[in-house]
């Protein structure tokens, strides 16, 4: 029997995105365990207020065209 293989599938890059509740000012870092959507982040680094994750999304790596 003949097994055929797939290209291994690349994972992607998880980042999470915060939000200043204040100004508006979206960072973007990567993802760390323990992330979840609407938990306090960090301080926002143009007005010292508290910020807020508001998403968490993969990117995987471009395509290597052949």
């Amino acid at each position: 029997m003949i097994l055929f293989g797939k290209k291994p599938e690349p994972k992607p890059t998880l980042h999470t995105e915060q939000t200043c509740g204040s100004c508006g000012d979206k960072e973007r870092r990567p993802f760390e365990q323990g992330d979840y959507v609407f938990k306090g982040g960090a301080r926002c680094i143009k007005c010292n207020s508290a910020t807020l994750v508001t998403a968490i999304y993969g990117e995987y790596p471009p395509e290597k065209k052949s």
